[in-house]
């Protein structure tokens, strides 16, 4: 049974992990960045990993989004077991349920604002005039409706930064993974 306010279990996680374990290099300069993690998030929560540098965060995000592989265990993302997913099953999942923010932004210096955020959606399929639409939605809805045109180097690092978390929620994203999203801000 559920205390209030907590998500109930009967629902399927949004994202599970199992027994996971990544090693980097081998031998006297082997790694172990994360050791038999166990996680499951569910639709709603909302989950914090916090620890110093180095401590493995950012490879757990990068492994959950799908972006890496473990060494050992599952990644498990709205039923799709991501370490048996081909690559294109990979990409589609990617593009359709999980929105990442990454730590150096990844905004396209090319693009600007709006484009930026515009282009998971318009890979997925919608149409370029609704995909804009949708991502000047959510450029207003981060404060950013003045900058939709101006690109990633004509704005701020803070304002680069709600960019790429805007990218990051456009759409109908079931799980957002953020490495540092404040870090700018």
């Amino acid at each position: 049974m559920s205390l209030p306010g907590e998500p109930s279990r009967a629902v399927e996680p949004v994202l599970r992990l199992e027994s996971l374990t990544r090693v980097h290099g081998s031998g006297a300069t082997e790694v172990h960045a994360l050791r038999g993690i166990d996680l499951d998030v569910f639709p709603g929560e909302l989950v914090a990993v916090m620890g110093p540098s180095g401590s493995g965060k950012s490879t757990l995000l990068t492994i959950a989004g799908g972006l890496d592989l473990p060494t050992a265990g599952r990644v498990v993302v709205e039923g799709t077991d991501l370490t048996t997913a081909s690559r294109k099953e990979l990409a589609a999942l990617r593009r359709r349920s999980i929105g990442y923010v990454f730590q150096d932004y990844n905004l396209i210096p090319a693009l600007t604002a709006v484009e930026n955020v515009a282009l998971p959606r318009e890979l997925d399929g919608v149409s370029a005039r609704r995909a804009r639409r949708e991502a000047l939605t959510a450029l207003e809805e981060m404060g950013l409706g003045h900058i939709a045109d101006r690109f990633p180097d004509e704005v701020s690092g803070g304002q680069q930064q709600r960019v790429a978390i805007a990218r990051a929620l456009v759409g109908d994203r079931r799980l957002v993974l953020a490495d540092e999203p404040t870090g700018a801000l």
